[in-house]
């Protein structure tokens, strides 16, 4: 890796605290995956996965099955 490429990217703790930041915001304000409980570690909806810096598969299928359910069209429908 040259040198203004590695200067260039963050280190890893600033990654830590970047995705630290992102999972909070989103858990605070239930985005995604986090509207839904997690069926793997039992924790509610609103709450991190027990395992850190992780969504467990589970809880990303149930947030998809219920977006699928919802959505009256197909995001993928061509407007003519």
């Amino acid at each position: 890796m040259t040198a203004a490429i590695s200067a260039a990217l963050p280190t890893s703790s600033a990654v830590d605290v970047m995705l630290d930041a992102a999972y909070e915001t989103h858990r605070r304000f239930r985005h995604g995956a986090f509207a839904e409980h997690c069926p793997t570690c039992h924790v509610p909806a609103g709450e991190l996965c027990l395992a850190r810096r992780s969504v467990h598969v589970a809880r990303r299928q149930a947030h998809r099955a219920r977006v699928a359910q919802n959505t009256p069209f197909s995001r993928f429908a061509v407007v003519r």
